[in-house]
């Protein structure tokens, strides 16, 4: 089953007390009662699992950290309140029997549901494999880089294309800074056999009718070849490397660390006011100059708590006497705001390395 990115930090995370006086009965969670399953839409069904295979499969859980504490509070179960904190899935379905119902229906290896249906796990016969550098490694081998879409494919488009291929275990669209599709994707299969397959195909095309045939390598080789065009440049004068900054395609991050406040235009403000009403919880920074329409407040710690301890007079955020409506960012807007910042970090240490060359940033000895 295939599953698209998408950031799996709900809205409100459950509080959870680190030192219970006493251990938590069954009982004292939930009155639990046995749930019949009911029949389910064949296409409601198949986009409910696709979701919850992705918030249980491989390439999320075992880097988000709100799931992985989850999983730990009950032998590996979630309830479905929890998980219908997560946006993406309460707009697929929000009723937690339908959504029981799909998982006790489908052969999916990766979720199940329990006998009351009201909990849900990764399957215990497919444990979470680790994360180690031979994990990765496998990843990136069956891992590929194809280039030559139209602008306006979707990703339903994309996951029909290449699920033709072989069963994926992510497809992901790649996108410029103002979130529109370059045409290229990166295709993670679940079997090397069928990477390589796809990787063998000469003169495939996205459509038959096409032009130009797809580009296509493996991730690893992708990547070598940005760093190849970035040192020919260096060797040919350095002025094409200078100018040429290699553009982040992966970057790491912790997740739910960052609030976007829009809406800012009508509103006199400033950095300082912003850092200010979250006093309680460490700014690591704000990106924001003023009479600008919007700001990212980024932090050591959850948004979203910060977010909470802001809040006064029925859950309002007031600003500089002005309501304000700041979101934690999720998914692919997430993404892109740390692909962003990292892209312009890099970009900072280019001109900064191109200036000191110069020899425009060094101090010059007086003569007397």
């Amino acid at each position: 089953m295939t599953t698209t990115v998408e950031n799996s930090q709900p809205n409100t995370k459950p509080e959870v007390d680190p030192e219970p006086e006493k251990p938590i009965e069954k009982s004292d969670m939930e009155d639990e009662k046995p749930v019949e399953p009911v029949e389910v839409d064949a296409d409601l069904s198949k986009r409910i699992i696709k979701q919850l295979e992705y918030y249980f499969g491989n390439k999320n859980l075992l880097h988000d950290k709100f799931m992985l504490r989850e999983i730990t509070l009950d032998n590996g179960w979630i309830s479905l309140d929890t998980m219908l904190n997560f946006k993406r899935l309460a707009g697929i379905c929000s009723d937690k029997v339908i959504i029981a119902s799909a998982v006790h229906h489908s052969s999916s290896d990766i979720v199940k549901v329990n006998d009351n249906f009201t909990k849900i796990r990764r399957n215990p016969d497919n444990p979470l494999p680790k994360n180690d550098d031979d994990y990765k490694t496998k990843s990136n081998a069956k891992t590929i880089y194809a280039k030559g879409f139209p602008l306006d494919m979707t990703i339903d488009q994309a996951e029909g294309f290449f699920g033709a291929h072989g069963e994926m275990c992510f497809v992901k669209l790649r996108k410029n800074a103002d979130n529109k599709f370059k045409g290229s994707v990166f295709v993670e299969f679940v079997k090397q056999e069928d990477a390589d397959k796809f990787l063998e195909q000469k003169d495939l095309k996205y459509k038959e009718d096409d032009d130009s045939a797809l580009i296509i390598m493996t991730r690893n080789g992708y990547f070598d070849s940005k760093k190849h065009k970035v040192n020919d440049g260096s060797k040919n004068g350095g002025e094409e490397a200078d100018s040429k900054v290699p553009e982040i395609e992966d970057v790491e991050y912790e997740k739910g660390r960052v609030l976007r406040i829009p809406n800012l235009e009508n509103i006199a403000t400033d950095r300082e006011s912003i850092k200010g009403l979250f006093a309680d919880h460490k700014v690591s920074w704000v990106n924001f100059q003023r009479g600008e329409k919007e700001a990212f407040v980024r932090f050591d710690g959850s948004a979203g708590e910060a977010l909470k301890s802001a809040m006064s007079d029925g859950d309002k955020v007031m600003l500089c006497g002005s309501e304000i409506q700041p979101v934690v960012l999720e998914g692919e807007e997430e993404l892109e705001y740390w692909k962003k910042a990292a892209q312009e970090k890099l970009n900072f240490f280019n001109r900064k390395r191109k200036f000191d060359r110069s020899g425009r940033g060094r101090s010059k000895r007086r003569k007397y």
